[in-house]
């Protein structure tokens, strides 16, 4: 099955919104795992970030191989 082709200014905006949750997802990972709380395995908010990350981190994979396979440069290198 063909994959339909994505307008220029359609994946120009999609890289640009990929790229800024990325650069703030990797923000919130960076405080996440530096925040010295007790309970971070059991708070709801922690629980939730980890969710994320674990969504951006399959998006990156998928992304890159797709980049693979199509020859085009993904969003990250």
């Amino acid at each position: 099955m063909p994959v339909p082709e994505i307008p220029e200014e359609v994946r120009t905006e999609l890289t640009s919104l990929m790229q800024d949750l990325l650069l703030k997802t990797h923000e919130l990972s960076f405080e996440y795992s530096t925040l010295d709380c007790p309970s971070i395995q059991t708070c709801p908010l922690a629980m939730k970030c980890r969710e994320i990350f674990k969504v951006v981190k399959k998006l990156n994979e998928v992304v890159k191989t797709m980049g693979k396979a199509t020859g085009k440069p993904s969003y990250m290198t």
